[in-house]
């Protein structure tokens, strides 16, 4: 399962990374990750909600075996990052836009909660609630900067627990 769960996040990560390297080469830095899917068209327009849900797998995957029972605060974070992509067209209307950010921020809250509460690591989970006010500091009404600290954090330490504790 090791093996699974490594290959997940390595995918997803490459995923991520080809998406925001590809839509800052032709489109510069947008607002956030997510209105950068209001830049792509046919037939590249579901590409945005493919990444999200990747990453959003992969993460649930994680959740599921980084332990010997089912790790929920990885789980629902993972569900949270998949939504994303569900409701990826947040301009459309209210209950979208709502439903939008309550998955992206609640995702990445239990994700960087998951650090300390299932994980027992209280100094990671200040280590990124630190830089992700930093990065809010930085971020100038865009919140990308944001995005791409919690995204990296995440990944950084999802890949060194699958290392060390699988």
């Amino acid at each position: 399962m090791k093996a699974l769960v490594i290959a997940s996040l390595f995918t997803a990560f490459i995923a991520l990374v080809v998406y925001l390297t590809s839509i800052i080469a032709v489109h510069g830095i947008r607002k956030s990750i997510s209105d950068s899917n209001y830049f792509l068209r046919k037939p590249y327009k579901l590409v945005f909600e493919i990444v999200m849900w990747v990453c959003g797998l992969a993460t649930i995957i994680t959740g599921l075996f980084i332990k010997e029972s089912a790790d929920w605060w990885v789980i629902g974070g993972g569900i949270g990052i998949f939504l994303v992509g569900v409701f990826s067209d947040f301009k459309r209307n209210l209950f979208i836009r709502i439903a939008h950010y309550v998955s992206a921020i609640g995702g990445f809250a239990l994700l960087g909660l998951s650090y300390y509460f299932s994980f027992g690591n209280i100094e990671y989970t200040i280590i990124i609630a630190i830089s992700a006010l930093i990065a809010t500091g930085f971020a100038d009404k865009r919140i990308w900067c944001l995005e791409l600290t919690m995204a990296a954090e995440i990944f950084i330490g999802l890949f060194y627990l699958a290392h060390t504790i699988m």
